[in-house]
């Protein structure tokens, strides 16, 4: 999941652990929403 954050919208590990906790979980289901979509859309 971090590398995705990473790679696609170039927040870095350390940078999304500095985060307050909501906005970290937040990031989380958005992220698991897009990868969600791209597997979706590749099927």
């Amino acid at each position: 999941m971090l590398y995705h954050l990473w790679v696609r919208h170039h927040l870095r590990p350390g940078d999304f652990w500095e985060l307050p906790r909501g906005e970290r979980m937040l990031l989380l289901a958005f992220a698991e929403q897009e990868m969600d979509s791209i597997a979706a859309s590749k099927a």
